[in-house]
């Protein structure tokens, strides 16, 4: 789990796929930050077939976080990854379809021809807890709130992404020999995010741990629910 704009986070990241991918050489890296239907872009990358300029052109990514943040954080990651002989996957649902589901519903995305139906996905149990209370404040302002049409539309464009990524990770059938690295922000993530409660779902046999690193200590440490598996924050010195 990271914050898009954290250079330190994607430092870290870097160190963390490396040393995953030089222990498990036929682990998958899948990131959030590029689209089902870029895949065939992806592995033109992989193969050699296109620079690293030319796919950050063509998906869309060189400024995905702000201005050459894909240079500078991403792609060395994904290159990391590749070295090492792993494998990279585009986890996420495109945009298009995921406003699908916030104006048309879910109902919408079942009617999808099936080639363009394989390109997105959506829970069939939507996400509780604490991560739908923090999304209901993020999107209203307030903590104790009855959402309305809109913010419902925005919980379930939010699940689509969630259920999308998850569904991402299993298609790939990990292993104790052959790790899913997703990255992704930290909010899909933390407080048993919905990518999480959607794994669970997904595959109840499935070993999913949190990481997520944060700028500073978060404010919400000290509480009694868990954040994550791991959190990594940076300590301030006077």
């Amino acid at each position: 789990g990271e914050q898009h704009d954290h250079a330190m986070g994607h430092a870290l990241q870097k160190k963390i796929v490396s040393d995953i991918f030089n222990e498990f050489p036929k682990s998958i890296l899948a990131l959030e930050m590029l689209e089902r239907d870029e895949q065939m872009v992806v592995e033109d990358l992989c193969d050699g077939l296109i620079s690293k300029n030319t796919f950050a052109t063509l998906t869309h990514s060189t400024d995905w976080a702000g201005k050459d943040t894909w240079h500078n954080w991403y792609q060395p990651i994904v290159s990391a990854a590749v070295e090492a002989g792993g494998r990279i996957v585009a986890a996420n649902a495109p945009r298009r379809y995921v406003k699908l589901a916030r104006t048309g519903g879910y109902e919408a995305i079942k009617q999808l021809p099936k080639n363009r139906r394989d390109l997105v996905d959506y829970p069939k149990t939507p996400s509780s807890g604490e991560y739908k209370r923090l999304f209901w404040e993020l999107a209203t302002g307030h903590k104790d709130i009855v959402p309305n049409e809109e913010v419902l539309s925005f919980f379930r464009g939010q699940q689509v992404w969630d259920a999308t990524m998850a569904e991402s990770i299993m298609k790939q059938q990990p292993t104790k020999t052959k790790k899913v690295v997703l990255l992704v922000g930290q909010f899909h993530v933390e407080y048993e995010g919905g990518i999480v409660q959607e794994l669970h779902h997904r595959g109840p046999e499935i070993d999913a741990i949190v990481l997520t690193v944060h700028p500073t200590e978060p404010s919400s440490l000290s509480a009694k629910l868990k954040i994550a598996d791991i959190l990594i924050f940076e300590k301030k010195t006077k």
